[in-house]
């Protein structure tokens, strides 16, 4: 699971190794957290925590922007890395990593058609303005930063159409033997007509046709309507990921 968050991180970044981890960063996507983080981080020694967060600080202000996620190595961080970021304003985030043990049975909604996203960016981008993003800022940054993902052979989007408009999206996004779910999405005014329940299907279906041996998705540890929905398509939890995202006041 790590090693695909790298792979996909590597979609918009470039990379710079430190002393104590691995800097992924983009001045074209400077507001995003995914664009802009120190991953892979190894701090054997408590003590040198300071030394490392230090580092990591002046290198990316050196490049003009800011470091918005910390991940530990082997997403495990230690008790005292943990309270140091703790304390200088950053959030523990923990995600359960779910694997699909049977190919799970979600049934069919002709209600809702699910296609490409690459044939419909337009409708692509509109679940995009029309989903999480807190600004219309966040918004076109997002769907920019997805523009240039969609461009990939190994991340496949999907969107999903209810009564001819646009209601969510999903991505499968294949690194080696492995198949990852990504991004399922449905949007609040579709809620309860089985978007995500349609779109998980169609992922599933593909994943499978492809023969993937292994596929997985990374869930919040407190989403437990999102959780629910894997399980009934054949996963189950299989761990857990902790990292830390920065606190920024909201809007920006």
């Amino acid at each position: 699971m790590l090693r695909s968050t790298q792979a996909y991180c590597q979609q918009l970044c470039d990379k710079q190794t430190l002393d104590f981890g691995i800097a992924f960063y983009s001045k074209r996507f400077a507001g995003l957290a995914e664009a802009n983080q120190f991953r892979e981080v190894i701090v054997e020694d408590a003590g040198k925590i300071p030394e490392a967060y230090e580092q990591a600080e002046r290198w990316f202000s050196e490049q003009g922007l800011s470091c918005f996620r910390w991940a530990p190595a082997g997403g495990r961080p230690t008790p005292e890395l943990e309270a140091y970021l703790l304390n200088r304003g950053f959030t523990r985030q923990c995600d359960t990593v779910m694997a699909l043990v049977r190919w799970g049975e979600l049934g069919r909604n002709e209600a809702i058609r699910v296609l490409p996203a690459r044939a419909m960016r337009a409708a692509f981008a509109k679940t995009i303005r029309s989903g999480r993003p807190s600004s219309p800022e966040d918004a076109a940054l997002m769907a920019e930063a997805y523009g240039q993902r969609l461009d990939d052979p190994q991340f496949d989007m999907f969107v999903a159409t209810c009564d001819h408009d646009p209601a969510g999206h999903c991505a499968l996004y294949q690194v080696g033997d492995m198949a990852r779910v990504m991004d399922l999405s449905a949007l609040p005014s579709f809620a309860g007509r089985g978007v995500d329940r349609a779109l998980l299907g169609h992922v599933l279906t593909m994943a499978r046709r492809l023969a993937m041996k292994n596929v997985y998705v990374q869930v919040p540890a407190t989403d437990a309507e999102a959780r629910a929905l894997y399980e009934s398509a054949g996963f189950i939890a299989d761990g857990e990921i902790i990292e830390f995202e920065r606190d920024r006041p909201a809007g920006s």
